[in-house]
């Protein structure tokens, strides 16, 4: 390479890179057809339904030393949180737990996150978060440890 080709082989390297730079920064962002700009930050990651699964709901279980269990339930009429723990043998299984709902709003398509609180004395959800399930909500239940260390954390740090 000759020393006069060096600065323009520069600029050339230096334009490439603000463009790859620019692309992989503007990833993310969609535009919707009214032409306003959609961020992806807030969205909940959900899976591809079919119409067989329209009267489903999935809860998904870990934690523990055991692996990960996945149980699939039939929406047959009226049915909370508590009734879905209970089919999946959920209660029997953990002690104590955390619990997240993922649910798809049918009018916007976003995805909604609703945290349930766990009784552990009680075996139940508490009453005025005991939701009812709708078609394709998955329900995400991990086992809380509660040895002395952690009972001691959540103490200093409620939340």
């Amino acid at each position: 390479m000759s020393p006069k080709n060096t600065p323009k082989s520069a600029l050339r390297f230096s334009l490439l890179l603000l463009i790859g730079l620019t692309t992989v920064s503007s990833v993310g962002c969609a535009i919707s057809q009214n032409g306003s700009a959609i961020t992806s930050e807030a969205q909940i990651p959900v899976e591809n339904t079919d119409s067989n699964t329209a009267e489903k709901y999935r809860v998904e279980m870990s934690g523990g030393f055991s692996p990960g269990e996945i149980y699939e339930g039939q929406i047959d009429g009226p049915l909370f949180v508590q009734d879905a723990l209970e089919r999946s043998g959920a209660t029997e299984r953990y002690r104590s737990m955390d619990i997240l709902i993922y649910r798809i709003v049918k009018d916007s398509g976003k995805g909604l996150k609703l945290p349930v609180e766990y009784e552990s004395s009680g075996k139940s959800v508490t009453h005025n978060q005991n939701y009812a399930l709708h078609p394709n909500d998955r329900i995400v239940v991990t086992q809380r440890s509660q040895n002395l260390i952690d009972k001691f954390i959540d103490s200093v740090n409620p939340l």
